[in-house]
């Protein structure tokens, strides 16, 4: 979508299928022209009224043929979703029938409406800004009720209120550094870099906060990846077939069965963990072992936290200590799980030395309960904030905040060490970078990359 459409569009904004009803949505300013030719009435009530809901007909005005018996409901602009004139029409869900009637609302003057376009232009009307625009989105693709409700917290607008009120802040202290370099002769008072200086840490510390929280709305609404590790036959598929009730992965007792990883999500608490079964981490046989280790190598990269899966019934092996070797390397927040505690434990504890071991055994289904609360105790001791805290950003807002954070923090750091003109494009980066992040400077290509990622209806 290379610019927004100026006329009026139509589309289904229902799943595809059979349903009692469907629903089509229209907008724009020839909505309710176009209806008129369309659709009539049961009553008596003048068509269209503002904000009302009307029974009546679909008919194919050529041979006044009803197409379907429905329900409209008429919003005008600008209290409308959209901005625009927009009308709901409300038909029978046979797919048949709402095919025919879509069909009757482009033939008579509607266009078909792209990905998303009914939301860009309530973008583009001032109905919503983006910080909004990605709570729609996220609440749209939500898979469980905590990413539902961190997507609607987001709706109340108060991220976009703390950006704007940030933006402000910035741009004012722009405008008198500009004022000072640029207009001299008027006796414009003089920057004070001390108090500017103060400002701006003042600025950079909330900013920053809101970066944090944007990062933990990130791992909720995706997921918080945990990547199970370990070498071949160690029990990492059997233990995240016990973790998620039911046979996920593939289990023999041959080594190196897992040539892929695999995900799945599940709840632990109020968050949803996205586990990852990986490939046995040890000299590969052949090129697709290969394969499957470089994935696993990438899912640990990518991880936020890491389940080390050892066979507890045999001594550590040099894969072993390869694998553990890695865990302390990571960075990640780590677990230790012994598995097979059915079994004669045969490692010791002090094998994982500032690591302590659960024991664990998936084919007897024993200690699932200590891996969850550790996983628990690991979410909470992480520094993710509360869900009212948390801040959705998509891909191109994500880039622009650092943007924003890395001018700030130049600009702060450079008070009284650079002249005030560098200083005044640093500011100046701040304040346009966080403008992309509401939608106040963004542009049309960054538009298609938001937009292309809804549904069509919506």
């Amino acid at each position: 979508m290379s610019k927004p459409k100026i006329g009026t569009i139509a589309a289904v904004s229902t799943p595809a299928g059979r349903s009692a009803i469907s629903l089509i949505r229209i907008s724009g300013p020839d909505t309710f022209k176009i209806l008129k030719k369309l659709f009539i009435t049961g009553g008596k009530k003048a068509f269209p009224l503002p904000y009302s809901v009307y029974f009546g007909s679909v008919i194919e005005p050529e041979t006044g043929l009803v197409a379907d018996k429905c329900l409209v409901t008429t919003f005008t602009a600008p209290r409308s979703y959209t901005g625009e004139d927009l009308a709901e029409v409300s038909t029978h869900g046979n797919p048949l029938v709402v095919s025919r009637v879509l069909q009757l609302l482009l033939k008579h003057g509607a266009v078909a409406a792209e990905a998303g376009e009914f939301t860009r232009r309530a973008f583009l009307n001032g109905k919503m800004d983006l910080l909004e625009v990605e709570a729609v989105s996220q609440l749209l693709s939500a898979n469980t009720s905590s990413q539902a409700r961190l997507a609607l917290n987001q709706l109340d607008g108060l991220p976009s209120q703390f950006v704007a009120k940030i933006r402000g802040q910035i741009l004012y202290h722009l405008v008198q550094l500009e004022a000072s370099l640029n207009f001299p002769e008027d006796a414009i008072e003089a920057i004070d870099e001390h108090l500017l200086a103060r400002e701006l840490k003042k600025i950079l510390a909330e900013l920053e906060i809101f970066a944090r929280n944007a990062r933990s709305g990130a791992l909720v609404a995706d997921g918080l990846k945990i990547a199970l590790l370990g070498r071949p036959n160690s029990g990492k598929s059997s233990l995240m077939n016990y973790m998620l009730g039911r046979d996920r992965a593939i289990v023999t007792e041959i080594a190196g069965t897992t040539r892929d990883t695999l995900e799945e999500t599940l709840m632990v608490g109020e968050y949803p963990v996205r586990i990852i079964d990986t490939a046995g981490m040890r000299k590969p046989g052949d090129r697709i072992e290969a394969i499957g280790i470089e994935r696993t190598t990438k899912a640990a990269d990518e991880a936020f936290a890491l389940i080390g899966v050892f066979d507890g019934s045999q001594p550590l092996t040099a894969e072993d200590r390869l694998v553990l070797e890695r865990l302390r390397q990571s960075g990640k927040p780590v677990i230790i799980v012994l598995n097979k505690s059915d079994l004669p434990r045969q490692v010791s504890p002090e094998d994982f030395a500032e690591l302590p071991p659960l024991s664990v055994s998936a084919l007897k289904g024993q200690g699932l309960p200590a891996l969850q609360t550790s996983i628990s105790k690991l979410i909470a001791e992480s520094g993710l904030s509360g869900y009212e805290e948390m801040i959705l950003l998509g891909a191109q807002q994500s880039v622009a905040l650092d943007k924003a954070l890395a001018a700030l923090e130049r600009a702060a750091r450079g008070i009284g060490n650079i002249y005030q003109d560098m200083l005044a494009i640093d500011l100046e980066e701040a304040v346009r970078e966080l403008g992309r992040v509401n939608g106040e400077t963004v542009d049309v290509n960054t538009l298609d990359l938001i937009f292309e990622r809804f549904c069509i209806g919506k």
